[in-house]
């Protein structure tokens, strides 16, 4: 296990002890780990404040090189591999989605998937994928990515969110008026239109005008740290923020917003449905999607 796989599934789950579980290691382990880590590049990776983990500048620099350097490693594993004929499933994803959403459960998937390996195609935007080279597509877009067959996985459900310790944090949810006045953090995603305020501050008839601020970022992952760091409160998407609610490291803030017709599914190659174990990975995504 190396020290930067340790280091980025406890950057994203900001605590080690639910990272040694994902990575089935010790917790101890998981922190010596880091502290050579720490040692190695001369610099604190995270601050630690009893239970919770919040990371400290070049730790949220490494955090997002990391997670861009993912889809490099797979792409050239896949290269160099000794049997490049083997049967493999190629899944094409954003960043964002396969940091927030997809490794926390990589591990199941790859279970389901028995000995033909899935393999995942990441960047920023899925528009810079070859999808010639994928056998199935994650997105969010009404009309989707190919003219491929598509599952339904789950309707976007987007909403305020921010840490616990967040000053009122305890009388959330705000109503979309009262957010106003708030510090809201900033996220530039041109793809994602209906991910800023001013189209969320528009479902409720509110006119909002961004500020220019410090608050603005355009790492969707550098925003809910900052959110789970307390810095203010960030738009959430619905999958990507769940299991941070669930457990308690974020608040819902404010009401939801439930953009029409867009919803999360998997488009998938239909020729190769009877020839991999895609059957099995589309029923795992089926039953993941159920629970959102």
């Amino acid at each position: 296990m190396t020290p930067l796989r340790v280091f980025e599934a406890s950057a994203r789950h900001g605590s080690f002890t639910r990272a040694a579980e994902e990575l089935t290691l010790s917790q101890p382990s998981v922190s010596r780990h880091i502290a050579t880590l720490e040692q190695d590049l001369g610099v604190t990776l995270f601050h630690r404040n009893h239970n919770k983990l919040q990371l400290t500048a070049p730790g949220r620099s490494l955090s997002s090189a990391v997670g861009r350097g993912l889809s490099d490693i797979l792409e050239a594993v896949k290269l160099v591999s000794s049997n490049p004929a083997r049967r493999e499933l190629v899944l094409a994803c954003t960043q964002t989605f396969a940091h927030g959403w997809l490794m926390p459960r990589f591990s199941s998937l790859r279970r389901e998937a028995g000995d033909e390996p899935v393999n995942l195609a990441v960047s920023l935007w899925l528009k810079d994928i070859n999808l010639q080279d994928v056998d199935m597509v994650f997105g969010w877009r009404a009309e989707g990515q190919t003219d491929w067959p598509r599952l339904p996985l789950f309707p976007e459900r987007i909403y305020p969110v921010c840490a616990p310790g967040y000053p009122g944090a305890g009388q959330r949810p705000l109503s979309a008026e009262d957010l106003l006045e708030e510090r809201l953090l900033q996220f530039d995603m041109p793809e994602a239109a209906h991910a800023f305020w001013p189209e969320w501050f528009d479902h409720f008839s509110l006119l909002y005008k961004e500020p220019n601020s410090e608050y603005r970022h355009s790492n969707y992952q550098f925003m809910m740290q900052a959110a789970l760091d307390g810095e203010g409160i960030a738009l959430g998407w619905h999958h990507l923020v769940a299991d941070h609610v669930k457990a308690g490291r974020l608040v819902r803030a404010g009401p939801v917003f439930a953009p029409e017709g867009s919803v999360y599914s998997i488009e998938y190659r239909p020729e190769k449905v009877d020839q991999t174990n895609m059957k099995r990975v589309l029923e795992w995504f089926r039953k993941e999607g159920e629970s959102y």
